[in-house]
């Protein structure tokens, strides 16, 4: 049941279908692991998460251990990849919940192994190499000798070996394929002491349009997933997943020279009348956006005025009339007029990951 007027639909058939989209794209060998980490991108984690595994997905990516334990705690048995290095608070509950992770120093290789011990486990890890992200992982002459330690414990299985690249969506490639010519000497080097492991990973969603032959066993698409690609070379039928609605609550009328909101910010230069949507910066709705956002009601543009609130934002109508509860679009399409996050990222000089992400909790979402 929903309690607000204030909500996101997630359409389930989009996220189907690129999903499907993307699988097609790839390599038969190569698997998918659709990443959920922060709240799916802000599109919900548990809802995303059983449609990504009724499509068949192979794995889920998470970036903190509380997001695994959320996942099993909603019934979601898949196969879990945490793609942060663990911190020592996490250990147990990678170990008590089956999720595997990412490992990037032998201090941490060393308690999951002993708490795993512990426990009567054993926890598949994925050696992390540093290829030039520079933000995790080990150094790449590191491999062998890392390689080596997690093969000699008992309770520490050496599954996978990833990186990730740090200019995959740039026009030039020249780095990413410099990064991709290190791991894949780091590869070479365990293959030639014959420690081979069963995965190999290393694309998110732009390498994986980009170069989707070189990446690997295992694709790691997140944004792709919900619809937007992160590089020119687009996947055209990508369909956004995520729309945010909310209503027009009430409806004024100001005379010219009075103001809008805190700070008097706006000062109407004609009389007109002012809608106030109950949706803020507490929502997501970024305070950044003021003088930049508009909205769509009944086909039609309209923009913001005033400083947007933490509950609540106003548009101005010009003279138009328009009912107490007409629907109010921030992301999606009414009556053919279109807006995406990608298009709210523009106007901030930012990415649309940051636009969804930014949805905060408290706001429902729905699936369709």
């Amino acid at each position: 049941m929903r309690t607000r007027s204030t909500h996101v639909i997630i359409d389930s058939q989009a996220l189907r279908s690129n999903i499907r989209l993307i699988r097609e794209h790839l390599p038969t060998s190569t698997a998918m692991m659709a990443m959920v980490k922060a709240n799916a991108y802000g599109h919900g984690i548990i809802e995303c998460s059983r449609i990504a595994v009724e499509e068949g997905i192979e794995y889920l990516g998470i970036a903190f251990a509380s997001e695994g334990v959320q996942l099993r705690n909603a019934g979601v048995d898949a196969n879990l990849l945490l793609m942060t290095p663990p911190e020592p608070e996490e250990i147990h509950a990678i170990i008590q919940h089956d999720i595997e992770t990412i490992v990037c120093d032998e201090q941490a290789i060393q308690s999951l192994n002993h708490q795993a011990q512990q426990a009567g486990k054993i926890i598949n890890v994925h050696l992390f190499i540093d290829t030039g992200m520079h933000r995790d992982g080990i150094m790449p002459e590191e491999t062998l000798t890392i390689a080596r330690t997690i093969q000699a414990l008992q309770h520490v299985h050496f599954k996978g070996l990833c990186t990730h690249f740090a200019t995959a969506d740039s026009d030039d490639m020249s780095f990413m394929e410099q990064q991709l010519s290190l791991f894949q000497q780091c590869l070479q080097t365990l293959t030639d002491a014959n420690l081979n492991p069963e995965m190999v990973h290393i694309g998110n969603s732009a390498a994986l349009i980009r170069i989707p032959e070189h990446i690997g066993t295992l694709a790691r698409p997140g944004l792709s997933i919900y619809g937007y690609s992160p590089v020119h070379e687009k996947m055209n039928a990508l369909r956004p997943v995520l729309q945010l609605h909310s209503s027009v609550m009430s409806i004024r009328r100001i005379k010219k020279g009075e103001s809008v909101s805190y700070g008097r910010s706006f000062i109407a230069d004609a009389d007109m009348n002012i809608a106030t949507i109950p949706i803020g910066y507490g929502d997501g709705l970024f305070r950044s956006l003021t003088g930049k956002l508009q909205c769509i009601i009944n086909g039609k543009l309209y923009p913001l005025v005033g400083n947007i609130c933490m509950d609540e934002c106003m548009v101005t109508l010009g003279d138009d009339s328009i009912s107490i509860g007409s629907k109010v679009t921030f992301i999606g399409k009414d009556n053919g007029v279109q807006q995406s996050a990608e298009d709210i990222a523009m106007l901030l000089q930012t990415i649309p990951y940051e636009i969804t992400t930014a949805i905060s909790a408290r706001v429902p979402r729905i699936i369709e």
